[in-house]
């Protein structure tokens, strides 16, 4: 009889790696987060952490910082579960609401910005700021038949949707993130912008 031996969690093994670290600050109600900060979706952590420090909001950060690779530290956010890092569900208990930022590269509808989530009313919101912010620069998509299925934040398990009113999930080409990267610049400066006055508005 073979006796089937369990699977250690990927994320406790990602964890693990040398070149990752997590960043839990304290805010307000509205948590910000990028689990795919540093390497692996490049722009995303800069952004999150300069809309946390301008709004007092709950800040969450995944990031790895290798020479090269980074992306092969990257988890599915349905797989990082409760029970294996005290400080995501430190954040998660500390938020109402969840924006998680996150970063594509596809090139259908020329680099869009797509937005959605299980918290309906926070996706508008956030949606128009951004909208509004980015009009002739990055479309903004945040009809879900428009969403690629993998981009669409929807599962109950991901962590955006983990907090009690659910999240907003950002998914932002690579054309808009470069301009996070060394310093916020461009574009991504007016959607920093356009942030803080949702997160301002959903606080």
């Amino acid at each position: 009889m073979v006796t089937k031996v369990a699977r250690e969690p990927e994320f406790r093994v990602i964890l693990r790696d040398p070149a990752v670290r997590e960043v839990f600050l304290p805010g307000h109600a509205v948590g910000v987060f990028a689990p795919h900060g540093g390497g692996i979706e490049p722009g995303t952590e800069e952004i999150a952490r300069a809309v946390a420090q301008a709004t007092g909001a709950t800040l969450y950060v995944l990031s790895a910082k290798r020479p090269s690779g980074n992306g092969q530290l990257h988890i599915a956010c349905t797989k990082m579960i409760p029970g294996i890092s005290t400080k995501l569900d430190s954040a998660i208990a500390a938020c109402r609401i969840a924006i998680s930022i996150h970063g594509h590269g596809r090139t259908k509808d020329g680099g869009a910005v797509y937005v959605s989530g299980r918290a309906t009313d926070a996706v508008q919101v956030t949606a128009g700021a951004m909208r509004h912010a980015l009009k002739g620069v990055f479309e903004v998509v945040d009809e879900l038949d428009r969403i690629p299925s993998d981009l669409a934040g929807l599962h109950k398990d991901s962590l955006v949707n983990r907090p009690k009113g659910g999240g907003v999930q950002i998914e932002l080409p690579r054309a808009l993130r470069e301009e996070a990267r060394p310093a916020i610049r461009g574009a991504a400066a007016q959607l920093v912008t356009a942030l803080v006055e949702a997160v301002r508005e959903l606080t």
